[in-house]
C-alpha cells in the first residue's frame, strides 16, 4: 500500500503532536511527584511535651505531610506534600505561635516522590 506524500506528512505531523502531548504530560506528572524537605533549627526545645506543641502547630500547616524531630539537638526535618512549599516566614510564625524561637531555615532536598509506597 503506497501513501501519498500529503498523508504520510499529516500522518508524520499527528504523531509528532501525540509524542509532544505524552512528553509535556510526563513533565508535569514529574513536577506534581516532587517533595520538597525542610530542616529548621529552634530554640527551646527542651522536652516531648514541648516537641507535642511544636507538631500540633505545623500540622495546621498546608501540605505538611511528616515531620521528623530531634529533641537533643532542636532540629525538625520538615516533608511537604508534592506540589507544597514551605517558606521561611510561614515557619517562622507557626514556631512562634507554639512558644519557641526559629534559629536557622534551609530547603535541604528536593526528589521525586518514592513510587514503592514510602
Amino acid at each position: 500500500m503506497k501513501l501519498s506524500l500529503a498523508k504520510s506528512t499529516f500522518i508524520a505531523k499527528i504523531l509528532g503532536v501525540v509524542f509532544l502531548a505524552l512528553f509535556f504530560g510526563a513533565v508535569v506528572v514529574s513536577a506534581q511527584e516532587v517533595k520538597l524537605v525542610y530542616k529548621i533549627h529552634v530554640d527551646g526545645l527542651s522536652c516531648p511535651f514541648c516537641t507535642y506543641g511544636i507538631e500540633k502547630r505545623f500540622s495546621k500547616v498546608k501540605g505538611m505531610e511528616g515531620m521528623d524531630i530531634e529533641l537533643k539537638t532542636g532540629a525538625i526535618v520538615i516533608t511537604m506534600a508534592a506540589g507544597t512549599t514551605l517558606d521561611e516566614m510561614t515557619a517562622r510564625k507557626t514556631v512562634e505561635a507554639a512558644g519557641f524561637t526559629l534559629r536557622d531555615f534551609k530547603q535541604v532536598q528536593e526528589g521525586a516522590k518514592e513510587k514503592s509506597g514510602e
